[in-house]
């Protein structure tokens, strides 16, 4: 197996990333796929893009992806209050919370959305040896077969146009979930037009909140809530273990206001 990697950027300025794990007879349709990708992506045209192609060294851990589950979510600032409800029943700090969020506002690479992620303590301090870059999730994909659960279960919620958003989203938070130490993901899309993100985390699975940005907001990123973790073993797992979702762990719907109440 090989991991296709693709990152796509303008001006020194990111623009889109993609992945697949891959058999080799399928290198050059990946790659295609990957390079058509990024010339069209809507945060404009890259005058740089970079096609990594690696022979994978590691056995793939075959997984179950997260449980998907849906919310009803009005509008970004219903959107903010329900992430935020959900961290604090994980345990995360109210104050990290809102650290985060403002990093994500305003972009957490010196105003630029990160390439990677943004790596939160329970203090409130960002570990990530590198503010700009991040640490980014990768080597992971989804099979078909899984591919054509979740496909068949966001065609009854009316979400297929957005499936390349989920499935990309679920396959990666799956892996986040997977490596110790990881407490929550919050994460938004810096796509101007995608408005949703989610909280993921192993004991909530993956909550897709339909609004929490408003469109044409280019800000957004991800960040992974930890504690107690060794910076470099969590590092080197996250970005060199690969991951093959092989089953697709199911939907359901969360109601925000029963959730919360209606106020948090």
């Amino acid at each position: 197996m090989f991991s296709v990697r693709m990152r796509a950027s303008r001006g020194g300025k990111h623009i889109s990333g993609a992945e697949k794990l891959i058999e080799d007879h399928g290198i050059p349709t990946a790659a295609l796929s990957l390079i058509d990708r990024a010339m069209f992506h809507e945060r404009g045209t890259p005058d740089f893009i970079n096609i990594s192609i690696e022979a994978l060294e590691k056995p793939i851990k075959n997984t179950t992806s997260l449980p998907l589950t849906l919310t009803n979510i009005d509008n970004a600032a219903e959107g903010r209050a329900f992430a935020i409800s959900l961290l604090l029943n994980l345990g995360i700090p109210l104050f990290c919370i809102e650290t985060a969020i403002a990093f994500l506002e305003k972009g957490a690479a010196g105003g630029e959305s990160m390439r990677g992620a943004m790596i939160m303590n329970m203090q409130g301090e960002r570990l990530e040896p590198d503010k700009y870059r991040g640490i980014r999730a990768s080597r992971m994909d989804i099979t078909e077969e899984a591919s054509g659960e979740l496909a068949c279960a966001i065609e009854g919620a009316g979400l297929t146009r957005y499936f390349t958003h989920i499935s990309e989203a679920l396959v990666l938070a799956t892996k986040v979930a997977s490596v110790e130490g990881t407490i929550a993901e919050l994460c938004w899309s810096d796509d101007p037009s995608y408005t949703a993100g989610y909280v993921a985390s192993k004991k909530l699975g993956y909550v897709r909140i339909p609004h929490l940005k408003l469109e044409e907001d280019c800000n957004g990123g991800r960040v992974f809530f930890v504690n107690g973790i060794d910076m470099n073993n969590y590092i080197h797992e996250m970005e060199t273990v690969p991951i093959l979702v092989n089953k697709f762990g199911g939907l359901k719907e969360m109601n925000f206001s029963r959730y919360t109440g209606g106020k948090i």
